[in-house]
């Protein structure tokens, strides 16, 4: 008899473990897909934000003085400078292919910075100057 409690002392203890393993798989197995998704999402995350900085475009200077946004024949020459300067900020340079030129004109880049940098201004004259001007042509009128 006490050789076969032996064997049930002995027994017990593997039983234990075998019904250990699962749950221990189990937690490994939730463990490891935890990691994984952490991976996927910093992969994900990490080229959206490099993609946003190149987005964004080159800061440019356009130099103005307060008669600029109340004459109007002086708005329409700002509003030249503000739309090269919104193409120059959006990667517009010279020895482009012309190809490659209308799109940076057609570009959304340019169209927004354009707009936003007209609403910047706060200037009611500035702004009704730039509703008149057809963005996918381009300014209609030339710098003296």
């Amino acid at each position: 008899m006490s050789q076969s409690v032996m064997e049930i002392a002995c027994l017990r203890p593997e039983a234990r473990i075998s019904t250990l393993i699962p749950e221990i798989a189990k937690a490994v197995g939730v463990l490891c897909v935890i990691f994984v998704g952490l991976l996927l999402l910093m992969a994900i995350h990490g080229p959206a934000s490099a993609q946003d900085i190149e987005d964004r475009p080159d800061q440019v200077s356009v130099s103005y003085i307060r008669q600029d946004l109340s004459d109007p024949i002086r708005a329409r020459r700002l509003l030249v400078r503000v739309d090269r300067a919104a193409l120059k900020a959006c990667g517009a340079m010279d020895g482009l292919s012309i190809p490659t030129q209308e799109l940076i004109i057609r570009s959304d880049c340019h169209h927004e910075t354009f707009n936003r940098t007209v609403k910047a201004f706060h200037s009611p004259t500035l702004t009704h100057l730039a509703d008149a001007i057809d963005l996918w042509v381009g300014p209609t009128t030339q710098e003296p």
